[in-house]
């Protein structure tokens, strides 16, 4: 698998999701083409796969997605004005 799918199967992986769950989230009729991105050794996902993530799941740090850098989730900022990450809801500050 690239690394870019590597990457995508982590995040459903977080989300404890599976192929077929994430396929019906996504408004897919079937789950063929996610499972052809999963089987084939150098599939790449469509900009339509790569949209529909996008406007599925907010929180997915598209950037983190593509290269790698950064943390798979957004931060949100929290009451306190901290930036919070979604994966742990603690701010930047507890986290170092």
């Amino acid at each position: 698998m690239v690394p870019l799918v590597i990457r995508l199967k982590e995040f459903i992986d977080f989300k404890r999701m599976g192929i077929q769950e994430l396929a019906a989230v996504l408004g897919y009729k079937s789950p063929q083409k996610l499972y052809r991105l999963f089987n084939t050794e150098s599939a790449w996902p469509s900009c339509q796969i790569v949209e529909d993530l996008s406007n599925h799941f907010h929180e997915l740090d598209l950037n983190w997605l593509f290269t790698g850098r950064g943390t798979m989730l957004l931060e949100t900022e929290g009451s306190s004005g901290k930036k919070r990450s979604r994966a742990t809801g603690k701010s930047r500050e507890e986290s170092v």
